[in-house]
């Protein structure tokens, strides 16, 4: 992870892959928190991943569809809290606007041309957006400019060593924002042979074309979930919404769960070990919590 983060410098623009709290590359953002990097722009469909890096002061630009706790309890605290106090410089679009400006950036193109945003405050906030007459039909178009991303995090259920990346469930906006980016580091739950993601061929939706690294790092989403692999912590993230409710309880969540963990392990065992992680996994997917990490 260390090697990961030392890849990023102060100001990039990076992307992270899943959606409010679901299949979120936490443990990324928790190494971001711990490191030195400051005035990122970040570009979510936002949850605790948005909100934990707004709180720590990391953020100087967000750019996000929406920012929320979907499939999990709590509210982002440091998020609106920062919006209503104007105190960082925030895009506010809709899914759809924010998925043109990826593939904007996938395709090499300065901007998108979309209807999504005409007649909305899409256009209010964000007045550099602008739009242009359609050359063939005389409409009025929108033209969402290419969200261009330094690097994307994603979290895959298994990878390989090579930069194959599996994906089980909803693909959500993470092909998109892994095309926009210039490098790709997949923050995987298992490292595994290429044996073993051939097969389900059909869940190999990461090229590793598109991959820098790959990290192993069990839970990696944590306390977001990975279907079907494990549910979302409901109990931690009301725990984490009370404490990114006020300033000072948030700063004691961070010595706690952040400052307080170097390393993955260290985290789980802080959250409730084995038990609390098995009480979140299926059945049949809790015999992979005792294998030992990949070298």
């Amino acid at each position: 992870m260390a090697e990961v983060i030392a890849q990023l410098h102060d100001g990039a623009t990076i992307g992270i892959g899943g959606s409010a709290g679901r299949r979120k590359p936490m443990a990324v953002v928790r190494a971001i928190a711990r490191s030195p990097l400051k005035d990122l722009s970040v570009v979510a469909w936002g949850g605790p991943d948005l909100d934990m890096l707004i709180g720590v002061g990391k953020v100087k630009k967000a750019t996000y569809a929406f920012c929320r706790f979907e499939g999990g309890r709590g509210a982002p605290g440091n998020f609106r809290r920062a919006r209503q106090q104007g105190s960082l410089e925030f895009m506010e679009l809709s899914e759809y606007t924010c998925l043109a400006g990826l593939e904007a950036a996938g395709r090499r193109l300065p901007f998108f041309p979309v209807r999504s945003g005409l007649g909305s405050d899409i256009l209010t906030t964000s007045p550099h957006i602008q739009t242009f007459t359609a050359p063939y039909t005389g409409e009025p178009l929108v033209a969402m400019p290419a969200l261009n991303l330094d690097a994307a995090f994603i979290l895959v259920n298994a990878a390989d060593p090579s930069g194959y990346g599996q994906i089980l469930g909803d693909l959500m906006f993470d092909i998109p924002i892994v095309q926009a980016a210039k490098a790709v580091y997949l923050c995987a739950d298992r490292v595994v042979p290429l044996d073993t993601l051939k097969a389900d061929v059909r869940s190999m939706l990461i090229n590793r074309m598109w991959v820098a690294g790959v990290v192993e790092v069990p839970f990696g989403g944590h306390p977001s979930s990975s279907y079907p692999s494990y549910l979302p912590d409901h109990e931690h993230l009301r725990e984490y919404s009370q404490a990114a409710a006020d300033p000072q309880a948030f700063r004691a969540y961070l010595d706690k769960y952040v400052y307080g963990v170097e390393t993955q392990e260290a985290y789980l065992e802080r959250i409730g070990g084995v038990r609390k992680l098995l009480s979140l996994t299926r059945r049949d997917e809790a015999a992979w919590l005792t294998q030992p990490i990949t070298p």
